[in-house]
């Protein structure tokens, strides 16, 4: 059930939508978060219901953990033992299939939703119980924090105190209070996914595929190509994002901002403060900060950035593409901070050449994390810089290129990059802040009209053909 298909839509979200007004209503306020725990169960289990059995020991786990930490009965011990317990679960799931050795029936074949998601989520909570920086929750805000569906498949990546206190405003003014709000996230966000996502993919599927087959394609074709995975994965995960944060805010809730115009970055740094944040939030603080971050001298400091990135590299996926994406990033982001004691470089002047470098070689290392192999990697590396197929159709006229439109990469790409770099972002526009208390203005009237209009089109892309899975709940 994705939040891009029609049960969602008029099925699921009205009726959780409407018993959560009703029970508002009539004074039953205190039943909400409890009614949307069971709701996001629901949700969950509409994928594959094994999976919140996985989730179910997790969190058993990680709560008895969480006791026995505040408690200090072997705080220490219970510590470790969570973290192991959680890691090693992910890497089972994830990295079982690479041993050849083991037999092929205990091998899952599938990765449980939103696993890597709620792992970090529960490691965050029992290491800020140990830190002492909250208390063990009551088991309806522990199970609220975890599985509030907005955020459960693919993020945000929340801590517990940024939605505890949330919780307990629940069913009061908060309400309905900025729903006009949510709903023009969510509308946004789907028209992002179901027209212009789903549509670059068709363009990035070919070109990867006939590469991945052996199949020759044209320089001008493999650019076309990368550059629509670049586009896809950008307004895929964008959309996923502002449709958790519209969802979150059509039930009264904030959820932190995950996406912020990653592509207008001017430095690998600034990707990764933009691209995924609470992903480099929690990278930052639980794993950089205690390897001991910048604190030990610059070699150190390198190192810990490399090693950092080529986790989080693994953690997207299990093969050798992902890997070398992650390690590379980590060598871009170390080279950003050797550029930067040059104060020529931080010039005002050089910032639009600065983020077309970091645009392109964000969209080049792509290859990487779309192929399935570093073979085919290299096959499409290849392929991008193969200046002897390079070739142009010119019997194409203007206005035939016109007509077919829909069918024309480049009519695509050119407008869509000019988009990404220049338009304002849905922070921007609704003038969102993640803070609770922080009050939203009210949305426009002319934006309610766009966003009648865009619902409209989303519609009518979405009855034409099924919407694709978003590209984060593969991780």
């Amino acid at each position: 059930m994705l939040f891009s298909s029609f049960e969602f839509i008029f099925h699921f979200l009205p009726v959780v939508f409407g018993v959560a007004l009703l029970l508002h209503y009539f004074g039953k306020s205190r039943y909400i978060a409890g009614w949307l725990v069971a709701s996001s169960i629901y949700y969950y289990t509409d994928f594959k219901s094994w999976h919140l059995a996985v989730l179910a020991v997790m969190l058993i786990f990680n709560y008895i953990a969480s006791l026995k930490i505040s408690a200090k009965k072997r705080a220490r011990l219970w510590l470790w033992g969570s973290i192991i317990f959680d890691i090693s679960i992910l890497a089972w799931f994830k990295y079982a299939h690479t041993f050849t050795f083991l037999p092929k029936d205990i091998i899952p074949s599938t990765l449980p939703l939103g696993i890597s998601f709620y792992t970090f989520q529960l490691i965050a909570y029992v290491v800020d119980i140990y830190k002492e920086r909250l208390t063990p929750a009551k088991p309806l805000k522990y199970l609220f924090f975890i599985l509030f569906f907005p955020q459960l498949i693919a993020g945000p990546i929340v801590h517990y105190l940024q939605i505890a206190p949330q919780v307990k405003e629940l069913g009061k003014k908060r309400c309905c209070e900025y729903i006009d709000s949510g709903v023009l996230f969510f509308i946004i966000g789907l028209l992002k996914k179901v027209w212009l996502a789903d549509t670059f993919a068709t363009f990035a599927d070919k070109a990867f595929n006939s590469v991945a087959a052996g199949k020759s394609i044209s320089m001008i074709d493999a650019w076309g190509g990368l550059l629509s995975y670049s586009m896809q994965i950008y307004f895929d995960f964008c959309a996923y994002s502002e449709m958790a944060i519209g969802l979150g805010l059509i039930f009264g809730i904030r959820l932190p901002l995950n996406f912020l115009s990653p592509y207008k970055a001017d430095s690998f740094r600034d990707f990764w403060r933009r691209w995924h944040i609470t992903l480099s939030t929690f990278l930052r603080d639980y794993l950089y900060i205690p390897l001991g971050g910048s604190r030990k001298g610059r070699g150190r400091t390198l190192f810990n950035v490399i090693a950092v990135m080529t986790l989080a590299g693994a953690w997207h996926g299990s093969g050798w593409t992902f890997v070398l994406w992650g390690f590379l990033h980590g060598v871009m982001i170390a080279f950003n901070h050797l550029l930067y004691r040059f104060r020529v470089l931080q010039s005002k002047i050089l910032k639009p050449v600065k983020i077309f470098v970091t645009f392109t070689t964000v969209t080049l290392l792509w290859v990487l994390f779309r192929s399935d192999s570093l073979k085919t990697a290299k096959q499409y590396y290849i392929k991008l810089f193969d200046i002897s197929s390079f070739h142009i159709d010119t019997h194409w006229e203007f206005w035939k290129l016109l007509y077919h439109w829909s069918s024309s990469v480049w009519l695509w790409i050119i407008p869509a990059i000019l988009g990404v770099w220049f338009l304002p972002n849905m922070k921007k526009i609704a003038k969102y802040s993640e803070d609770f208390r922080d009050k939203l203005p009210s949305q426009s009237l002319w934006l309610g009209v766009f966003s009648g209009i865009a619902l409209w089109i989303a519609f009518k892309m979405m009855s034409s053909e099924a919407s694709r899975s978003f590209i984060y709940f593969m991780f």
